[in-house]
């Protein structure tokens, strides 16, 4: 009887803890699908910059930026909400192409904030202007009306030299 009891007992807990073990798979399926869902709604957010840089669109730039925004450009140049918003009105930046080839989104702080890495490619408007290349990050933050672009950074990727002395 002992022995019977025994076994119930280890089954009951075998039971139990395999119950705890789906229920905690579950749980982090819904983080997985809410993470998803953040990341899906940046890489739209993420189109919808893009465009509005190529059409010169500062009303949907404006909405999508944080008023505290940060711009730093290839060069080292700093730009504020403003100072960017500004320069683009005035057709100080203006390309004639400028597109993403890749997107990577990491969502941090429980889907309060994420950072979004990449390359994209981008041509200035002006004549004689080169094809640009580089990588970027930005930080979006989510706010009460939604998701935010708090800063922006990028960096030229630069063909490697072939006079390297590597020995």
């Amino acid at each position: 009887m002992k022995r019977l009891f025994s076994i119930a007992v280890l089954l009951a807990a075998q039971f139990l803890t395999s119950a705890a073990c789906a229920a905690g798979a579950q749980s982090h399926r819904l983080t997985t699908a809410a993470e998803s869902e953040i990341q899906s709604a940046l890489l739209a957010l993420e189109r919808q910059r893009a465009g509005a840089i190529l059409r010169r669109d500062t009303a949907v730039l404006r909405a999508l930026m944080d008023r505290q925004y940060y711009h730093v450009e290839s060069r080292g140049r700093v730009r504020s909400k403003t100072d960017l918003l500004t320069a683009i009105e005035r057709d100080d930046i203006h390309f004639r192409v400028y597109e993403t080839e890749s997107t990577e989104i990491q969502v941090l702080d429980g889907g309060v904030t994420a950072i979004v890495t990449g390359i994209f490619r981008s041509q200035l408007a002006a004549a004689g202007s080169k094809l640009f290349r580089g990588r970027y990050v930005r930080v979006w933050v989510r706010q009460p009306d939604g998701w935010k672009n708090t800063s922006h950074q990028t960096t030229e990727i630069r063909p490697a030299q072939d006079n390297c002395q590597c020995d």
